[in-house]
C-alpha cells in the first residue's frame, strides 16, 4: 500500500466519525424547548354615545361597562346647545344597578365643553355611569340639549 493511502485513510475515517458525532449532537434537543411568544391582542375600543336634554336643575345618567382594566377612558361632549349654554357638568361614577344610582366618586368636571375631553382616566373593569348635570351653566327657562361620548375598553 502506498504511503499516502496508509496515512490518509485513518485520518479520513477519524474525521468521518467526528463529523457524524457533531451532526448527531446538533440535532438533539436535549432538555431545552424552544419558546414561542404569543402576542397579546389589544381589546376592542368601545365608543358609547348618549343624547338628551336637561334644564337648569336637571341631571341625566347613563350606565356603561368597562370590560378591560388598565386602558384609557375618555369622556366629553360632542355637542351642547343652545349656544347660550357654553358648558355642562360631566361626571363618571360607580353604577349601582340594583338601586339605579350613579355616585360621582370617580371624576367630575363642572365645565365640560363641546369638542374637548372633559374627563380622562384609567379605570378598572366594572359598572360605571356618566352623569350630565347643569352645574350652574344653564339659564332659567332654558333647556340644554347635549350629546356626550364615552370611549373605553
Amino acid at each position: 500500500m502506498p504511503f499516502i493511502s496508509r496515512v490518509v485513510r485513518p485520518y479520513g475515517l477519524a474525521c468521518s466519525i467526528v463529523l457524524l458525532l457533531c451532526v448527531a449532537a446538533c440535532g438533539s434537543s436535549g432538555s431545552s424547548t424552544p419558546s414561542v411568544t404569543t402576542p397579546t391582542a389589544t381589546p376592542a375600543l368601545a365608543t358609547e354615545t348618549f343624547t338628551g336634554s336637561i334644564d337648569q336643575s336637571g341631571t341625566a345618567v347613563y350606565p356603561f361597562t368597562v370590560t378591560t382594566s388598565g386602558y384609557s377612558l375618555l369622556a366629553g361632549y360632542t355637542s351642547i346647545s343652545p349656544t347660550s349654554v357654553t358648558a355642562l357638568g360631566l361626571g363618571i361614577g360607580a353604577w349601582d344597578a340594583t338601586a339605579s344610582t350613579c355616585s360621582l366618586n370617580v371624576s367630575q368636571n363642572d365645565t365640560g365643553r363641546s369638542g374637548s375631553t372633559a374627563i380622562s382616566g384609567t379605570p378598572n373593569s366594572g359598572s360605571y355611569c356618566v352623569r350630565v348635570y347643569a352645574a350652574g351653566n344653564i339659564p332659567a327657562g332654558v333647556s340644554a340639549s347635549f350629546t356626550v361620548q364615552v370611549q373605553h375598553y
